[in-house]
């Protein structure tokens, strides 16, 4: 009778072993840009876009064609080509990935602890997302929106906030 509960125990210690929630590592396959990636796990393909904020790719695709908003982050990325093309130096293809799903976007863990939105938030070229709650990851971006603020980085060392003001409000 004790080893019928030794090995129940036993059973059940594995059994709860194996659902633990481990990372999901992905292979990035490509960067189409510093808002979206294109990642494989075995089979399955799919596009990550970073959680909790809104590129300037994303505020440069809701404005309407030819307003203030459009042209200053066109002519922003003409001045400063290696932020436009920023997630590509920071990442690396064929490499895998520790990536975790919220809200249909993903925390991807570029650098260590740090997400490829807090990296895009430190650089100017996201904002918080208005709405965004997650109390995990809440502090992290507004520090690291903060000190891009107080450094003048990205979209903060010119008219983009202005020109975009209701793209960067709009959740």
């Amino acid at each position: 009778m004790n080893k019928i509960i030794f090995l129940f125990f036993l059973y059940t210690f594995f059994i709860h072993s194996l659902g633990a929630n481990e990372p999901t590592l992905a292979i990035l396959k490509s960067i189409d840009s510093n808002s979206r990636q294109s990642f494989n796990i075995q089979k399955y393909n799919f596009y990550c876009e970073p959680y909790g904020v809104k590129s300037l790719e994303n505020m440069q695709s809701i404005s309407e064609s030819g307003s203030k908003c459009k042209e200053s982050i066109e002519s922003f990325y003409k001045k400063n080509p290696d932020l436009k093309y920023f997630t590509d130096e920071i990442l690396k293809t064929e490499q895998l990935y520790h990536i975790e799903w919220r809200e249909n976007r993903c925390v991807l863990y570029a650098q260590g602890e740090k997400t490829l939105s807090e990296l895009l938030l430190e650089n100017g070229l996201a904002v918080n997302k208005r709405t965004f709650k997650d109390e995990e990851f809440k502090f992290l971006y507004e520090k690291a929106e903060q000190n891009a603020k107080f450094l003048k980085r990205g979209m903060w060392n010119g008219t983009i906030q202005k020109d975009c003001a209701t793209e960067i409000n709009k959740d």
